[in-house]
């Protein structure tokens, strides 16, 4: 619909102001090689459906020079060969020039030119310009993938630049000492540039408030910093290994919130000043594997939300050492990441329930940990527990009240979970795949079979909640009544099925392998409602289900409210639920295979009892948007998958996307619709 607007309004103008703007290829080839007016033409803009035809380079393939006559052009959108050789000038009034795939070696701009915004992608450019060019105007620049750009030139005479963007630019070599000083720059993202090895020695950009950096392996050393650098608020070093170490001044970054040194695999210590930074929340120091110096102070940034000092996988034993005493006084602390740290319980100090505002905590990894220290079930407000392949942990018991997700997957020598039907109550996110020792012992054998229980899964139903759960098992509950073979089942929707029903229980079981928990399970959902046969499945994966209890086969069981599943059918109305009935056709597999035995079953609302109170879902464990849902071309009918994503351990959004055409547009307007 927007881009049928679009295109009207486009025609609406172009009839009012004829070759005013131009579009499309066959009309720019007729408006210039046809000597027309060329003095009207205030827009030249390829469709992206233009940018790729056989005749391009012969219906264009225009003179260097095609530009003099356009007085008025203010917004060149181009690509590739549009002029046969480079273009000897650029007009004096264009405010905006965006020329991917541009194949040649310099850029014609012209001091005190209008331009405001220059974007370019890909192409053969080496120099923006030579020397120091005199651009008043000009605000943003983004060039991305320009292998051949070794430096970037002089931008002392653009002093009102703001975002400017040089990403993948994989042969810079180094920027000019001008971008050091400049005083409106605000955002400054060098994503990717792989070859980078100097920066300006010290940063005075008063209003730069993110800077990224990431991917810039061959970045020796970041540069001191000056006291009014006070607005920057997020830095990005993700992946620079040339660094060793960041320079003491970064003290003087009062307003630094975010501090991103991932896979800074050659950083070596930390400045005690990074403790004067007091409202640094977020600090990653994930696979920092030569990191042995680690501020004592650390402790005095109260405002501190997220810690992470793990890794990402195992690299050995890592020499990194953690003193807790260092982080007891974050009373801000939110999350704290010690993956793949090998930490023995007795250094686990007895004062750690000071972080009482930990809400998660990341152990996996740790082959020390035979046991759970006790002193975590002091930490009141925690809700998430990793503990992944900790393989010699045999006990977990006494987890704090507040718990709502437990992950301790592939932990082999895991004998002993307590009762976590009764005392995590508010769990609703439980995996435990191949923890098949879990099955040796009587007692546990019937703690699991307590979480299958119909009352627990009612519980969550009662209070409108999530829930999924992966265990060591093979058999689908009794309770389930609608069990086949294969990967799946047909629900049968009585009338007026959605005031009655409260959600949908949905199992299957599942062969393990080493992928188990990285490939969450996802449940393709078919209305069909035309009363036709439901077609046969066509499963080939089949075990016994013995075989797979014995070779680390699990049970995943997953609660669905029905609001939640209504949400997948996002085009329906809330009148057409009344008159839809029929069978809902559901699929059980995950990305690496299908099922063994699976399940379904409705909940109804007369079934539940309803509890008084609630869970505060403190984090989103199944996703339902846009990227999640699936169509199924092959199979007809309305087809839907709810798919349970792994949790990432996602940066913050520090990049945003400034090459799109939409953006462009808009950010073009405001410009183009001021005065002349």
């Amino acid at each position: 619909m927007h881009d049928l607007i679009q295109e009207m309004g486009w025609h609406i103008v172009h009839e009012s102001f004829p070759n005013s703007r131009l579009w499309q290829l066959q009309q720019i080839h007729d408006c210039i090689n046809g000597n027309k007016n060329q003095k009207a033409i205030e827009a030249i803009m390829l469709m992206d459906n233009e940018y790729h035809v056989d005749d391009y380079d012969a219906k264009l393939g225009l003179s260097g020079d095609v530009f003099y006559r356009m007085k008025k052009l203010r917004l060149l959108d181009i690509g590739g060969k549009f002029t046969s050789t480079q273009p000897r000038c650029l007009p004096v009034e264009l405010r905006w020039l965006r020329w991917n795939e541009y194949p040649f070696l310099f850029l014609p701009l012209a001091d005190k030119c209008k331009l405001v915004g220059l974007e370019m992608a890909k192409g053969g450019i080496k120099h923006l310009w030579k020397g120091r060019k005199i651009l008043p105007n000009l605000k943003f620049i983004h060039l991305e993938s320009l292998c051949s750009l070794t430096c970037f030139p002089d931008v002392s005479g653009a002093p009102n630049i703001e975002r400017l963007i040089l990403a993948n630019c994989w042969g810079l070599e180094e920027v000019h000492k001008s971008l050091g000083t400049h005083k409106r720059l605000v955002y400054l993202d060098m994503n990717g540039c792989k070859k980078l090895k100097r920066l300006p020695s010290r940063l005075e950009m008063e209003y730069l408030e993110t800077l990224i950096l990431s991917g810039c392996i061959s970045l020796k050393r970041f540069p001191e910093v000056s006291w009014c650098m006070q607005k920057l608020s997020q830095i990005n070093l993700n992946s620079c290994s040339g660094i060793k170490e960041l320079p003491s001044s970064i003290r003087y970054l009062s307003s630094l919130s975010f501090l991103n040194l991932k896979d800074c695999s050659n950083l070596e210590n930390l400045p005690n000043s990074i403790c004067e930074l007091k409202y640094l929340k977020f600090l990653r120091l994930h696979n920092c594997k030569k990191l042995k110096y680690f501020p004592k102070k650390l402790g005095s940034m109260n405002m501190l939300e997220e810690l992470w000092l793990g890794f990402t996988y195992n690299i050995g034993r890592p020499q990194k050492c953690i003193d807790f005493h260092n982080l007891t006084g974050l009373s801000s602390l939110r999350k704290l990441d010690l993956s793949w740290i090998q930490i023995e319980e007795q250094s686990f100090p007895q004062n750690l329930d000071a972080l009482a505002s930990v809400e998660e905590l990341y152990l996996s990894g740790n082959s020390e940990l035979v046991q759970l220290p006790s002193i975590i079930s002091h930490l009141s407000s925690l809700k998430r527990l990793e503990l992944n392949e900790c393989s010699r942990l045999e006990t977990l018991c006494m987890l704090p009240s507040s718990i709502q997700v437990l992950k301790a997957n592939d932990c082999i020598s895991l004998r002993n979970i307590g009762d976590l039907s009764i005392e995590g109550k508010w769990l609703y996110k439980i995996w435990l795949v191949n923890c098949q020792k879990l099955l040796e012992d009587k007692e546990n054998q019937r703690y699991l079979d307590n979480m299958l229980q119909l009352s627990f899964i009612k519980k969550c139903a009662a209070m409108n909640h999530r829930l999924s759960m992966a265990i060591p098992g093979s058999k689908i509950p009794s309770w389930i009544k609608q069990e086949k073979r294969g990967c799946r089942i047909a629900l049968k929707l009585p009338h007026k099925w959605h005031t009655e029903i409260m959600g949908f229980v949905l199992c299957g079981v599942f062969p393990w392998n080493f992928q188990s928990y990285y490939a969450s399970p996802n449940i393709t959902f078919r209305i069909v409602s035309d009363g036709k046969v439901i077609p046969r499945s066509e499963v080939n994966y089949m075990i016994d289900a013995t075989e797979t209890a014995q070779n680390g086969g699990y049970i995943w069981i997953s609660y669905i409210p029905l609001g939640f599943f209504q949400q997948m059918y996002h085009d329906l109305q809330p009148e057409d639920w009344s008159v839809i009935e029929g069978i809902l056709d559901i699929t059980v597999c995950s990305y690496f295979t299908q099922s063994i035995r699976c399940g379904a079953h409705a909940i109804y609302k007369e079934d539940v009892q309803q509890i008084p109170t609630c869970i505060s879902d403190y984090g989103s464990v199944v996703h339902v948007d846009d990227d999640d849902l699936g169509y199924d071309e092959i199979i007809s009918g309305n087809t839907y998958v709810y798919e349970e994503k792994f949790v990432e351990k996602s940066l913050m959004p520090l990049r945003t996307r400034t090459s799109t055409r939409c953006t462009t547009k808009h950010i073009f307007v405001r410009y183009l619709s001021g005065p002349r």
